[in-house]
């Protein structure tokens, strides 16, 4: 054979498909070439087709098939008909090979298809190099000349090809949604692993500071990366890299605390969402050196209570105390001290409200509308702190576990009529605040997880003080299915906010990437009977799927169900690495969302072994079958192996430690 590369050629022109006829002695799956041994004739093989002019495309052998035919001799007389067999590959175009100084580069597109009796070649090593081994660049800078800002990522090998390599561009994998599927076992949290791992290898002299936030909900991604020694995990608590961490409940916006408190739509969402405002409104004045609106609004409510009383004595002690309080505020309380002027002058308060108990409470409820009304926002110092029920403005714990200060929220004349409707949302809120599973919203005032304010949360990450580590491990592990969503929703919001936040012209600079692990158990589609958390994580990260790219936040979508979680997120992923799949609805799902010439390669997902994935987007020039490389340190994803466990055990169960852990 002149030509040990060549291997038959085209006898059917479908499309983008192709049918090679093989020659009769290409038998062997390998070929002996002047590169070597190469694959030649087996499924996920590369065949080549020159078209001249530097030009050559490349396709991927879908089929292999046998066809018996016939040869009939010539002339009129009888004779007998030879049967031969014809080999057949089905081969699906890719792309082209451009030959450009020498080097071969390729493009996608296909603007001449080979035609009738075209040879058939294995691709050269120079041909799959261009294809496996330099990756798309992407994302150049503006104004940006050099040709660094970029880098081809490694991430594996072709199936059955370990002497090539398979690499990506790493901009368009960590810029762009990445979906990463698989059934429990196939690789999943390797690839996530093995990924980020080498991605962050590649950083080896760039600044410390985080770049990738995990929500970690199975406790599997602390080995891979660690940190600092982890403490020991205990139920209702949140981990980041190793070491408890709070999610203030002060971080609710108005419509999630509406969700958490179940408030209803038409009477208790007004008064919730007034009643969050004004509490947030009182931490933020605070800061300004105007804590004491909030005191004298406590002072003016137990002066009313006072009032009620069949002894009216103690009402007057209120006088200074308030006074006090609003000295700095602007507020004008003349008419109010006048009413006290005679008690005044009675011993220091020492005899009873016995005649002006009416005026008394009629002014004091013109000061809680002026309090209420400041705090709000309706003076400027308010206004300067931005405080509105969606901002991040702590509030003291003495604030929340007081239920009646929802009524600050009602004017006098409503109250009555909406009292009942706030029996249950007050009732609701004390039940919240007693459920211990809430602990990781409620813990923000402890000595070990204090979060005084946003900046402090932040700096618990690293951000902005330059000290990493640059994967940021959230451990949610031990939180409980009900409350899981929640802080899901809330982390992913607030790091879409913060981007947001950003000048435009620095919305690209340190971008981040959130990694949803088992997205399947908060991310999920819309449905009728949806709970209130899963509805708010789902909308969270449906909107930075649409709209995080913009401002330099991006998603790893890891799931074992991609039928399972929202279209409006698998719809906006860019790139896919799908491992093994068995489940018939997630396959269906799965091949109608993903580009037509990978859908044949993915009759192989079922097939695929342990830590192989078929991966394909715009991160990549062809999808392809890889083994990817193993991560170094692995996560704790290990499948057990019950004969050799079973065999070896000396101790019993550790069943002290667990109800230890349980806090049981």
């Amino acid at each position: 054979m002149d030509n040990p590369r060549l291997v038959g050629h085209i006898v059917s022109v479908q499309g983008f498909r192709v049918k090679v006829e093989l020659l009769p002695e290409t038998r062997s799956p390998l070929r002996a070439t002047l590169d070597g041994v190469q694959a030649a004739i087996a499924i996920n093989a590369y065949l080549t087709f020159a078209l001249g002019a530097g030009e050559t495309v490349i396709g991927i052998i879908t089929d292999l098939e046998a066809r018996e035919t016939f040869d009939p001799g010539n002339g009129d007389e009888l004779s007998i008909e030879l049967m031969k067999p014809r080999r057949i590959a089905s081969v699906q175009l890719l792309g082209t090979i451009e030959h450009i100084d020498e080097e071969p580069a390729f493009s996608p597109g296909i603007s001449i298809l080979p035609t009738l009796d075209t040879p058939a070649e294995i691709g050269s090593p120079n041909i799959l190099r261009a294809v496996f081994e330099i990756p798309p660049r992407r994302n150049k800078p503006e104004g940006y000349d050099a040709t660094d800002f970029d880098c081809d990522l490694k991430i594996g090998f072709p199936t059955g090809q370990s002497r090539n390599v398979v690499r990506a561009s790493y901009n368009d994998l960590f810029s762009r949604p990445l979906a990463i599927v698989g059934n429990t076992g196939s690789g999943k949290s390797f690839s996530v692993s093995s990924l980020i791992q080498k991605a962050m290898k590649a950083l080896d002299g760039a600044r410390e500071e985080p770049h990738v936030f995990i929500l970690d909900i199975n406790g599997e991604y602390a080995k891979a990366f660690p940190a600092i020694p982890a403490e020991q995990r205990l139920p209702d608590r949140i981990y980041l890299n190793g070491r408890e961490f709070s999610l203030p409940l002060w971080f609710l916006n108005a419509e999630e605390i509406c969700a958490w408190l179940s408030a209803s739509e038409q009477t208790q969402e007004p008064v919730l969402k007034d009643w969050w405002a004004i509490a947030k409104g009182d931490s933020a004045t605070a800061a300004a050196g105007m804590g004491a609106l909030q005191n004298a609004m406590s002072a003016l409510d137990q002066l009313l209570t006072e009032l009620t009383k069949i002894k009216k004595k103690a009402a007057g002690s209120y006088c200074d105390a308030i006074i006090g309080h609003l000295v700095a505020t602007g507020i004008d309380t003349t008419a109010f001290t006048a009413l006290f002027a005679a008690h005044r002058m009675a011993n220091d308060f020492n005899t009873e409200v016995m005649n002006n108990q009416a005026a008394i409470a009629t002014e004091a409820d013109k000061l809680k509308d002026l309090i209420r009304a400041q705090i709000v926002g309706g003076s400027a110092s308010a206004e300067a702190g931005a405080r509105t029920a969606d901002s991040p403005l702590p509030i003291a714990r003495a604030t929340l576990t007081d239920p009646s200060l929802i009524n600050r929220a009602v004017s006098k004349e409503d109250t009555f009529r909406v009292d009942a409707h706030l029996t249950t949302l007050k009732l609701r809120l004390k039940t919240r605040l007693d459920d211990k599973r809430w602990r990781a919203f409620l813990n923000y005032e402890e000595a070990s997880t204090k979060v005084e304010r946003l900046s402090t949360w932040f700096a618990r990450f690293g951000l902005g003080v330059d000290t990493g580590p640059r994967v940021s491990v959230l451990d949610l592990s031990m939180l409980s299915n009900e409350v899981l969503p929640y802080a899901c929703a809330v982390i992913g919001r607030i790091l879409l906010e913060a981007r947001q936040r950003l000048p435009a012209a620095s919305r690209y600079k340190h971008p981040w990437v959130l990694v949803l692990e088992e997205a399947h158990n908060y991310a999920r589609p819309a449905r009728s009977d949806e709970d209130r958390g899963h509805r708010l994580a789902r909308l969270t990260y449906e909107r930075i799927a649409k709209e995080g790219r913009k401002f330099g936040l991006s998603l790893i979508i890891a799931s074992q169900r991609p039928s399972e979680i929202s279209q409006t997120i698998i719809s906006q992923c860019a790139n896919f690495i799908s491992h093994r799949l068995q489940n018939p609805d997630d396959i269906d799902h799965f091949r109608r969302i993903i580009p037509m010439q990978a859908r044949r390669l993915l009759d192989q997902v079922t097939i695929l072994s342990s830590g192989e994935a078929i991966v394909f987007g715009s991160a990549f020039h062809i999808p392809t079958r890889v083994q990817f490389d193993r991560p170094a340190p692995g996560p704790y994803s290990q499948t057990a192996a019950p004969y050799h466990e079973w065999r070896r055990e000396e101790a019993a169960f550790p069943l002290g430690q667990i109800i230890d852990a349980w806090g049981a």
